[in-house]
C-alpha cells in the first residue's frame, strides 16, 4: 500500500490517489444506478489499468465486464440507458413495448422479466445485454421509418421522458411511435390481441403526429394493422387522419391463417379478436 508522503506539513498525493479523489467527486454528481462504461471513464482520463484499484479503494464497483457503478449502488435499466444516451452519445431511444410499459399501458398484461427495447441505427455494446439481467437491453433497428437525416427529434416523434423514480430524463418514443414500433413485431414476436388491448387505452394520440409517422412508415403491414385496429375502437383522433394520403401498398396481407379478413384495409386479423383478452 502506498501511503501519502508528508513534507513540510503538506500531503503529497500520488497521481493515482489524485485521480481517485477526482473520480470520487465526479461520482457524487451521478445518479446512484447510473452505469459508467470503461470507454467513458478512459475518455475522461481514468486509465483502464487503474480502474481495478478504484474498485479496491471503494470508489467504484464492477457491474460486469466493461462497466462500473458507484460503490453501494445497483445498476438499473434506466441507468444503463443513461450511459448509452448521455455518456456515450449513442442515437438510441427506448421504444416499442418498453416505452408503452413505462407509461403504464401494459402493466396488467405482462409480468416477470421485461427486456428494454432500444431502437437506433447501430447495435449496442456487448455489456448492455447482461448489466441488468432482469431487464436486458435489446437492440432493434430503426428501419421502420424513413425520416430525412435533418429531421428534428420532435419530427421523429421522440420525446424526453422521466422513468418512474428517476431524477433524469431519457429519450423515448412518443406513444404514437412506440405503438407502431410494437406493431412491427406482430405477429411473430408480438401478440395482435395484446396490441388491440393496448390500443383500446390510447385515447389521446395526436393525429398530426400519427399522420407524419404513417407517411414515413416503411411497412405496409404496420400501417394496415394500425388502421384496422384503430377502426375497431373508434377513438376521436381517428376522424382527423387523412387516410387518402397514406400509402397502404397493394395486395392482401395475412397475419394469421384462417382469420377474419378486413376488406377495407386488406388484412386478415384473428377471427376471435372480439373475445376477452387472454
Amino acid at each position: 500500500m502506498n501511503l501519502p508522503q508528508f513534507t513540510g506539513g503538506h500531503t503529497i498525493l500520488t497521481v493515482s490517489e489524485e485521480k481517485g479523489a477526482s473520480l470520487n467527486r465526479l461520482l457524487a454528481e451521478f445518479p446512484p444506478g447510473a452505469v459508467l462504461p470503461t470507454r467513458w471513464l478512459t475518455a475522461h482520463g481514468y486509465a483502464d489499468n487503474l480502474l481495478p484499484k478504484y474498485v479496491a479503494a471503494g470508489w467504484l464497483a464492477s457491474a460486469g465486464r466493461g462497466v462500473y457503478v458507484r460503490t453501494g449502488a445497483e445498476p438499473t435499466w434506466a441507468g444503463a440507458v443513461y450511459a448509452l444516451q448521455l455518456l456515450l452519445g449513442l442515437p438510441l431511444h427506448v421504444g416499442g413495448l418498453s416505452a408503452l410499459d413505462a407509461r403504464g399501458f401494459t402493466h396488467f398484461l405482462r409480468f416477470g422479466s421485461k427486456p428494454v427495447r432500444l431502437y437506433g441505427p447501430s447495435r449496442l455494446p456487448k455489456w448492455a445485454a447482461g448489466v441488468v439481467p432482469q431487464h436486458p437491453l435489446q437492440w432493434h433497428s430503426d428501419r421502420l421509418f424513413n425520416f430525412p437525416e435533418n429531421a428534428s427529434v420532435a419530427e421523429c416523434a421522440l420525446v424526453e421522458f422521466r422513468p418512474d423514480v428517476e431524477r433524469y430524463t431519457l429519450r423515448f418514443a412518443g406513444e404514437e411511435r412506440a405503438f407502431l414500433e410494437f406493431l412491427d413485431e406482430a405477429p411473430k414476436r408480438a401478440s395482435v390481441y395484446e396490441a388491440d388491448a393496448i390500443l383500446s387505452l390510447l385515447t389521446r394520440l395526436r393525429p398530426g403526429r400519427l399522420q407524419t409517422l404513417l407517411a414515413h412508415c416503411t411497412s405496409y403491414k404496420v400501417k394496415r394493422l394500425f388502421l384496422a385496429l384503430a377502426h375497431r375502437h373508434r377513438h376521436p383522433w381517428l376522424a382527423h387522419l387523412d387516410l387518402a394520403a397514406i400509402d397502404l401498398g397493394r395486395g392482401k396481407r395475412s397475419l394469421v391463417p384462417g382469420g377474419k379478413f378486413d376488406t377495407r384495409f386488406q388484412i386478415t386479423l384473428p377471427a376471435d379478436l372480439d373475445a376477452e383478452f387472454r
